[in-house]
């Protein structure tokens, strides 16, 4: 995951403005603004300092599997660029990187809330596939998941390519049912 995105992350779930979080941080708008747009690489120290004004901090986990936030994000990319077939990929990325780990880092994968996509069927099947891959373990729940916001008011299956097909709704896990996500099991295999 980028600076960008991980800055703009913990500043967003905690609530701040850019200008908030510069004056927590010491420093300007600006120079949060460039570090969030990409075009400035902070160094780890500056992150580290920036994220702690968040109520958050850096840590590093085994592995380069793909979170909730980063998953998000391409996703919300994907959309904006009118890729369908990219949006699903991201998608199974993050349900392959869950079910690649355990534990603890299967956790840590799913703890920060991410941000909208701007796709209520996506953002419905982010939080189904994060407490699915969970239940799997018995591993705790972050608390972003049971938002009712990520609960579809009818069943719908996000537009997973321009081979979509009906799904049979005996073979959709009741994660995604709760939510009215209606993605199989099968789907959910590593492709």
């Amino acid at each position: 995951m980028s600076a960008s995105t991980l800055l703009r992350a913990a500043r967003r779930s905690s609530g701040l403005s850019q200008g908030v979080l510069a004056a927590r941080a010491q420093t300007s708008q600006p120079n949060v603004s460039t570090i969030e747009g990409g075009t400035r690489i902070p160094t780890v120290d500056t992150l580290e300092r920036l994220l702690s004004r968040t109520g958050h901090r850096l840590i590093a986990i085994p592995g380069g599997r793909p979170d909730a936030v980063e998953s998000a994000d391409r996703i919300a990319t994907s959309l904006r660029d009118m890729r369908r077939d990219s949006a699903f990929r991201a998608f199974l990325d993050y349900s392959d990187g869950l079910a690649a780990t355990h534990g603890v880092n299967r956790v840590v994968l799913t703890a920060a809330e991410p941000f909208p996509t701007g796709s209520p069927a996506w953002d419905a099947a982010i939080a189904a596939v994060t407490e699915f891959r969970l239940n799997e373990e018995s591993l705790p729940k972050p608390g972003w998941i049971g938002s009712s916001d990520r609960t579809l008011p009818h069943p719908a299956t996000p537009h997973l390519g321009v081979y979509d097909i009906e799904p049979d709704v005996a073979n959709v896990a009741p994660e995604f049912l709760r939510r009215n996500v209606l993605i199989e099991r099968g789907t959910l295999a590593s492709v």
